[in-house]
């Protein structure tokens, strides 16, 4: 088997460091500061096609799950109402 090819690492852009500093900036704001910090780590990190495709997949499928269990649990107590 050969080895696979990885895309190339992306440095910070000037607008990406901007829009950290001023989520960084007001305390209230974690929720912005979570999803830039996480944003830049899948920038960071390289992956192959079918790595992400897994990723996507396994994200899917909890996503389900957790919809599936709240129509569960919504039929139940349902029921149980007179």
């Amino acid at each position: 088997m050969g080895a696979t090819a990885r895309t190339p690492r992306r440095s910070r852009t000037r607008a990406a460091e901007k829009t950290m500093m001023t989520a960084t900036s007001a305390p209230a704001e974690n929720i912005q500061t979570e999803h830039i910090q996480k944003s830049q780590l899948e920038k960071s990190v390289s992956w192959t096609g079918r790595e992400r495709l897994r990723c996507l997949w396994y994200r899917l499928r909890l996503t389900v799950q957790e919809m599936n269990y709240a129509a569960r649990r919504i039929v139940e107590l349902q029921m149980r109402l007179p």
